[in-house]
């Protein structure tokens, strides 16, 4: 018999109040690899419903502002030990409801309890105040004040893992959160409702919305106009990110953007190739490619290119949508159809797949993985993020040649070198545009201990322990005087 609290609700409500929620609204879920299949019924807000939700999360932050520290820290704690005891019940609600293996399902819920753990150990020590050394006759206090309310706004493909950084980060904070869910995988995204109701966490400090992609644009725009809204985070496409912040320049409203990449691996002639190849594949089609740190392109020294194919192309995988699959389908049809549209734009200009098939299965959405050779600069694959298991190669003959083509793109969020010279792997690294590049690992990599974020029009700002933390406050200087003269006119 389940024990769920609110996900086994139909419709599926929201949260809100510590309650499930009722909105204005609905929209059914469909079965992203079988389009003509119900999964569920979702209750979603309209933009009559924002003033209320706003209103309860105001509230509130006003009391769970003054909480302190340890207090909140006790209740993430509890939160990372039912999450971690009840992983395999989650895995499984994620699995049903999006394209997710059910590896990668169980591979996430690691990754969201290694999260809300490491914001709850780092809390005290991201929130501490510091005074200031200024003159003889003054204190100066700097303290880190929570903004308010703070909207989130999270993806599908990992819902727990990006779902809960968007809303409890801001919460350990002091902020109140609302989260709203994608449209996609919000039974998956209620299971942060339910992990945080049964540790203890406050009516209202956490409210979950569900909105029908048809509302989606008045309903975001509801929330970033309101006053008591004071921050906003979005995790997703570059393309929605560029509306998100123009929302919020509008309105000057502080917003932290995680946003699209093109991960790049630089494999030098020294790498040991079979690390390198392992931690390339692995980075090119875990969870279908379909992770913004996922390895788009391998750039090969010259002198090992016809190797590292050999042996990347030794054991290709298979995609199928079987329940035991390490592969599944994309996410949606209109993804898998821009996949080959991308590809068979490649082959007309000259690239040559040389692994994988030349069409896509697209029963179920399915793209099986693909390398590609002879991907050159007029090809739609040098520059565009895929979000898909299709990988190139590239070649170089210096350094300086390596980093300028892992350089030629608009994303800068995740990228690796393989060399057994770690200081040239350093030196390397330290000129890729990236927020994080990796010197003999793989470029799909988020530790919950590790600032999280791109540069370029991968976004900015940062999640993840003490950074994500104190992301999502704002310093205050309080100064206390001493009587002194000052030179006013007379």
């Amino acid at each position: 018999m389940s024990s769920f609290k609110f996900l086994d609700q139909s419709p599926l409500p929201c949260y809100l109040g510590g309650e499930a929620f009722t909105g204005s609204s609905s929209y059914e879920v469909k079965d992203p690899h079988n389009s003509s299949k119900v999964l569920h019924t979702v209750s979603s807000i309209t933009e009559a419903d924002v003033p209320k939700v706003i209103e309860v999360a105001h509230k509130a932050q006003k009391k769970w502002a003054k909480t302190p520290v340890t207090e909140r820290r006790d209740i993430f704690i509890r939160a990372a030990a039912i999450l971690k005891e009840r992983t395999p019940e989650f895995a499984k609600v994620e699995f049903e409801e999006t394209t997710s293996t059910q590896m990668w399902a169980g591979f996430e819920c690691g990754l969201a309890v290694e999260s809300i753990a490491e914001v709850a150990a780092v809390a005290t020590a991201a929130l501490r105040g510091e005074i200031a050394t200024t003159g003889s006759h003054q204190k100066a206090y700097i303290e880190r004040c929570p903004f308010g309310v703070v909207l989130g706004c999270a993806p599908w493909n990992a819902p727990l893992t990006l779902g809960q950084r968007a809303c409890l980060q801001p919460i350990m904070a002091g902020n109140s959160a609302v989260l709203k869910t994608s449209e996609m995988s919000p039974r998956t995204h209620m299971i942060i409702a339910e992990i945080m109701a049964a540790a203890g966490l406050p009516e209202g400090v956490l409210s979950i919305v569900h909105v029908a992609p048809q509302d989606a644009a008045k309903v975001v725009e509801a929330f970033i106009a309101a006053p008591e809204v004071r921050k906003v985070n979005f995790t997703g496409s570059t393309r929605v990110g560029s509306i998100i912040a123009a929302t919020c320049g509008r309105y000057i409203k502080p917003v932290t953007l995680e946003l699209g990449g093109k991960a790049p691996a630089i494999v030098c002639e020294d790498a040991d190739l079979d690390h390198a190849v392992n931690a390339i594949k692995f980075g090119a089609y875990f969870h279908s490619g379909q992770i913004c740190m996922a390895t788009q392109s391998a750039i090969v020294h010259e002198s090992i290119a016809d190797k590292f194919v050999e042996m990347f192309s030794a054991k290709h995988p298979k995609a199928s949508n079987g329940p035991s699959s390490q592969m599944r389908g994309l996410f949606t049809e209109a993804s898998a159809k821009r996949t080959q549209e991308i590809v068979e734009d490649a082959l007309s200009k000259g690239a040559k797949i040389v692994a994988g098939d030349e069409q896509a299965d697209r029963d179920y959405n399915i793209v099986q993985p693909r390398l590609l050779r002879g991907v050159t600069k007029e090809q739609r694959i040098y520059r565009e993020e895929m979000f898909s298991p299709t990988f190139s190669i590239l070649t170089f003959k210096t350094d300086d040649e390596a980093i300028e083509i892992a350089n030629d793109h608009d994303y800068g969020l995740a990228a690796a070198v393989f060399t057994r010279d770690t200081s040239r792997g350093h030196r390397i690294a330290a000129q890729i545009e990236s927020g994080m590049v990796h010197v003999n690992g793989a470029t799909v990599h988020d530790s919950a201990v590790m600032p999280h974020g791109g540069w370029k029009q991968s976004g900015f700002g940062r999640f993840n322990g003490i950074e994500g933390i104190r992301e999502f406050t704002q310093t205050k200087v309080i100064t206390i005087n001493e009587p002194h003269m000052y030179p006013a006119p007379e």
